[in-house]
Order: structure tokens, then C-alpha cells, then sequence
């Protein structure tokens, strides 16, 4: 009986192995840039790579200090009407892809507006 059910044990962690591999559970799109996407300024939007236009969008440019993220930037810009997720998906458009997790001291980067 032992033996049936540490067989029965294998056949299935062995079941979940193979339906990991081929099927998985991270969505297909997720990694869908490709590093020619990221060297011409393709930013990723969640299913495609798009190229943006950063000459329409409004945004105000600002040195980094310590201690700044870019929630405290768009507050000192009295920006209102945002949502983070907005705010995140702007910055990063504008400034090549570059998270806001990853913003440098010293650096000049372009902070978007919002009215």
C-alpha cells in the first residue's frame, strides 16, 4: 500500500512538473519586450512594446535629490488628478523605460504633469 501510494506521489508532483513547463501560470505577453524594443525607447504597456511620443506629453524636468520619489515630485508639482499607476506607466514613457524604483541622485529626469 506504501508503495502505491508514494507512486501515485510521484506521477503527480511529476503531473505538476510537466503542466509547469508547458503551460505555466506566468502569462504568455509578460515577457513580450525584447532588448531591440528597450534600446530604441519602446516602453512596455502591459501586452505590446509601443513607441512613444514624449514631445506631447507635459512634463516638468527635475534634479533628483536625496530622498525624492516620484510620488513626492508629482506632490511638489501640485499635480491632483493622478493615479499611481498613470503616474508610474508616464514616467517611465518619458523617460525610456527607466522605473521610478530605479531614479538616480543628481540625475535630471522628466516628472509628467497632470491638471
Amino acid at each position: 500500500m506504501k508503495r502505491l501510494v508514494a507512486f501515485i506521489v510521484v506521477i503527480f508532483i511529476a503531473f505538476i512538473i510537466y503542466f509547469d513547463l508547458t503551460t505555466g501560470t506566468i502569462p504568455a505577453d509578460a515577457g513580450a519586450r525584447g532588448p531591440a524594443e528597450a534600446a530604441a525607447g519602446a516602453v512596455y504597456t502591459g501586452g505590446t512594446a509601443e513607441k512613444v511620443d514624449t514631445s506631447t506629453a507635459p512634463f516638468v524636468e527635475s534634479v533628483i535629490k536625496p530622498g525624492d520619489t516620484l510620488l513626492s515630485l508629482l506632490e511638489q508639482n501640485e499635480n491632483k488628478s493622478y493615479s499611481i499607476e498613470t503616474a508610474i506607466a508616464d514616467f517611465q514613457k518619458l523617460n525610456n523605460g527607466i522605473k521610478p524604483e530605479n531614479i538616480q541622485i543628481g540625475k535630471t529626469y522628466k516628472i509628467p504633469v497632470y491638471k
